[in-house]
């Protein structure tokens, strides 16, 4: 599949690119067409590892490690990273997802975020689990208030999870409050990675860990 061909994805990756473009996950264009770049700390190499997987048939080069300075600490941290072919296909989510540089919740997300696989990526990428008490955040802080009420409508609409916005320094997070939590759980719990265990109800996290 040469980088002029238009590619197809299978349901399932078309699922997790949905979650990683709501997550961590970015596309870039190379002036012909559009790739999906993965770039995760080196704690998560297993997840990279998995993505690079799930995206058999729309990757080349394997996954490779990359050490960056951190100029505030002086550190040296590693990150593995890996990207797709660019193809025409790709071109459309880049559409649905940028504009003019800036990644964006489009209007239709409702019709997009329907698989509860997409919500797991999300949660596996940026999402978190409070310790004092059963509720979740889902990380969006880099959306405007008007796409988290879309996010919002996504949520309940398809998955019939009630969502709040909550600010913590300024930046807005979508909250899934205790009465939702269990029904959030179990509809990622089985395509949650065993690294991401942590991110589990402690008991299912135990199961993972076995």
């Amino acid at each position: 599949m040469g980088s002029r061909e238009v590619g197809k994805l299978t349901k399932r990756q078309i699922a997790i690119l949905v979650g990683k473009l709501l997550g961590d996950g970015c596309m870039e264009f190379n002036g012909l067409h559009s790739r999906l770049k993965i770039d995760q700390s080196e704690k998560q190499k297993d997840f990279v590892n998995w993505l690079y997987k799930e995206f058999n048939g729309v990757v080349t080069r394997n996954p490779y490690k990359i050490g960056y300075i951190d100029r505030r600490s002086n550190k040296t941290y590693f990150n593995y990273r890996f990207a797709t072919k660019s193809i025409e296909y790709f071109d459309f989510w880049n559409r649905r997802f940028y504009r003019n540089g800036r990644k964006i919740i489009p209007k239709d997300i409702t019709k997009i975020l329907k698989s509860p696989l997409s919500l797991a990526v999300w949660y596996m990428d940026d999402g978190y689990r409070r310790k004092d008490c059963r509720g979740l955040y889902l990380c969006t802080s880099g959306y405007t208030y008007l796409e988290q009420t879309l996010l919002q409508k996504a949520l309940f609409q398809n998955f019939s999870i009630e969502t709040r916005i909550h600010y913590a320094a300024g930046n807005m997070r979508l909250y899934i409050p205790s009465a939702y939590y269990d029904r959030f759980i179990n509809l990622v719990r089985k395509y949650i990675l065993p690294y991401f265990s942590y991110k589990l109800p402690s008991g299912l996290a135990r199961q993972m860990s076995r």
